[in-house]
């Protein structure tokens, strides 16, 4: 993260120096004061007046001039690390939530933002601000050694007050923003899995474990609040008493020595303010530094775990070919393995149907051939190449992929079938055509352009998946993997799939399909049997079948075997019974 926002130092550089100048210029209505209480009332001077006037305004519109350029400044370094970080954030907060671990950070956007807010906020204005505390203290030094004394001790004092801020707040804002983020995740899922709450009348215990959540976090948020206010309210009677101190210590000063005017003592005070503004407006804005800090602090922690990510050699368009090399899946939280050396080829235009008992690891294995997940061991090989080495944004246009839980975006129809992209027409409806869904479409309010809601809520579950396959299809992919993809179509729409299989099998697309109707595996060329994430049995459909049907057998003989064993065993007892009383 340091070495990400040092690409943009110069910004930051360049605001410094504007700062620096802007406090400079901030001493001309102490300066202009001195003057007046000195030269413009001791020789009546209108000329004076008005030529010191006239300077004042000048340094003012200056320094207004540059406030401008600076707020511009740092707006436009804000702009600069939003375009390019946050497109990555979000690619790797995507990746990482479809890992099987789960989405270990999913606030990437949200402490990004904490950040931009904090860079264009007060709290960076003070932090460029304080190095002109220094010289405020040479100048005071220079006028008077009491007034030195005087904003020395007030430093000090403020200066121990942001330190013990930090120690009361820091700890109690941590773990509020835990806690807020926990109480945040409780709600997401909640509101995912709404229909099963209102149904089932889960919401008082939701709303019981949201209330517990929150009360932690509004404790934890007040404890650090009133820490925050009682040390914001010190300040500022300390800052103002300090400043009053300074008006009669300057009076006294006067009183004593001639030499000192009014004019000094109320340039001094002011100057004296301005020493100390920067210190209190830090520790104003210190939860927006504190939120700040925690944000940077995780980001840099996340930017840290990715891997550098050298950019590849673009390679051509694949055909489809696939190969997987001992492919083993599982999930290292809970040493789970789901799928163990799985091992088996298709060429360009093949068509796999994968079936087996619920809990083998088929859905797993789909990920894995689309790239959602990558595999612990062994290696997926599209037309050779690992499919690792592949960037997302480039595979994808040759993937279709159509999971069990269908999401859908809120958009447009057209919109969602063209994968959120600028929808092509003629894609579109081809795509439409081959799932069944072009006349359905028409009969809509809107046609193409109807808009469906969040995940399709105007759909039935079947439409969705129907608009879900196409697409899938849409731009003729050349792997296709599809998920149970008739689990929620009726008759009509079951037909509408084998026929876009027939059709991906003759444009020469790779297809795989997980199902568990046998009429769907009636094209496919082979078939890949899981038990227990292992490869069971693999090969042409036919001879899978035959082996499947002779497996059966034996397993009905064996089992008719067992059940005839104990009747045989009770026969022999009746006959040894009776040879004994005989």
């Amino acid at each position: 993260m340091r070495s990400f926002l040092r690409k943009f130092l110069p910004f930051f550089v360049a605001a410094g120096v504007f700062s620096f100048f802007m406090n400079m210029l901030l001493l001309t209505p102490s300066l202009y004061m001195l003057q007046v209480y000195d030269r413009v009332l001791g020789s009546r001077s209108e000329e004076t007046l008005w030529f010191i006037s006239l300077l004042l305004l000048a340094a003012l519109m200056v320094m207004g001039t540059m406030e401008l350029v600076r707020s511009r400044l740092l707006v436009r370094a804000n702009n600069a690390i939003d375009a390019q970080l946050a497109p990555f954030l979000l690619r790797k907060m995507a990746e990482g939530a479809t890992s099987p671990e789960g989405n270990q950070y999913s606030s990437g956007l949200k402490d990004l933002n904490s950040i931009k807010s904090f860079l264009t906020g007060p709290g960076i204005m003070a932090l460029f601000d304080a190095p002109w505390m220094p010289i405020a203290m040479i100048i005071l030094w220079y006028m008077h050694f009491y007034l030195f004394l005087v904003a020395l001790a007030g430093t000090v004092l403020m200066v121990g007050l942001t330190i013990l801020n930090e120690l009361l707040t820091r700890k109690p804002m941590e773990d509020a923003n835990m806690a807020s983020r926990a109480a945040g995740r409780h709600v997401e899922v909640s509101l995912r899995n709404a229909e099963v709450v209102n149904a089932m009348g889960m919401l008082k215990g939701i709303a019981g474990r949201w209330a517990g959540l929150n009360d932690r976090v509004i404790a934890l948020q007040s404890r650090a609040s009133r820490r925050a206010g009682t040390v914001s309210g010190v300040t500022k009677f300390v800052r103002q008493a300090i400043q009053s101190l300074a008006l009669g210590v300057g009076a006294l000063i006067v009183l004593r020595e001639p030499t000192f005017t009014a004019g000094m003592m109320i340039a001094g005070t002011i100057v004296l303010g301005k020493a100390l503004g920067p210190i209190e407006l830090l520790i104003s804005s210190w939860k927006g530094l504190l939120e700040a800090r925690i944000a940077y602090a995780r980001l840099d922690g996340f930017m840290k775990a990715q891997h550098l990510e050298i950019e590849p050699m673009e390679l051509p368009p694949p055909s489809g070919q696939i190969a997987l090399e001992k492919v083993s899946f599982g999930i290292r939280s809970t040493n789970k393995i789901i799928l163990k050396e799985i091992s088996f080829a298709l060429s360009s235009g093949e068509s796999l149907g994968i079936i087996g008992p619920s809990a083998a690891g088929k859905s797993t294995l789909a990920r894995l051939l689309v790239g959602v997940w990558k595999p612990l061991q062994g290696t997926i090989r599209l037309d050779g190449a690992d499919m690792a080495s592949w960037p997302s944004e480039r595979l994808g246009p040759y993937l279709g992929y159509l999971p069990q839980d269908i999401e859908l975006f809120a958009g447009s129809i057209a919109d969602n079938i063209a994968r959120l992209d600028e929808p092509d027409s003629d894609k579109v409806i081809k795509a439409a055509r081959l799932t069944g869904l072009h006349e359905m479409i028409l009969k809509m309010p809107k046609g193409y352009d109807t808009y469906i809601g969040d995940n399709g809520a105007v759909l039935s579950g079947g439409q969705r998946q129907r608009i879900g396959l196409a697409r899938a299809l849409y731009g003729d992919p050349k792997l296709v993997v599809l998920d149970e993809p008739n689990a929620s179509l009726d008759n009509e729409g079951e037909a509408a799939l084998l026929q876009a299989m027939a059709y991906l099998k003759q444009m020469g697309t790779t297809v795989v399909v997980i199902t568990h109707k046998v009429s769907l595996l009636s094209n496919v060329d082979k078939l890949l049997v899981l038990q227990d994430g292992a490869l069971a049995v693999f090969g042409p459909r036919d001879g899978v079948l035959q082996h499947l049907v002779q497996q059966q057998q034996k397993q009905q003989q064996a089992q008719q075997q067992t059940a005839a064993s104990p009747a045989i065993e009770s026969d022999n007892a009746a006959d040894g019974g009776e040879v004994a009383r005989g």
